[in-house]
């Protein structure tokens, strides 16, 4: 069952823009595989009614911490480069 986090995190990047590992709670978490950009439409009408942002940036990702077992992750970045875990998926 998931678990929702929502808290910042500091995200390590490869050359190539995709997350490679995050630290979370003073533990780093090691992308395992490739990880997946996904692009959800907002309710910007609901807000300032302004679309100053039509599109979250989330990248749904499998990562370990350690050699513990490894979980499904949702990042989310921000407008301003900020990253938050979203979501554990287990």
């Amino acid at each position: 069952m998931p678990h929702i986090i929502d808290a910042p995190v500091d995200v390590e990047l490869s050359a190539d823009g995709d997350p490679r590992a995050f630290i979370w709670n003073r533990f780093e978490h090691t992308v395992i595989g490739q990880p997946q950009a996904v692009f959800k439409r907002t309710r910007w009408w609901e807000n300032e009614g302004i679309p100053t942002r039509i599109d979250t940036e989330l990248w749904r990702l499998d990562a370990s911490r350690g050699g513990e077992e490894q979980h499904r992750y949702d990042l989310r970045r921000g407008t301003d480069g900020s990253w938050t875990l979203a979501m554990d998926w287990g």
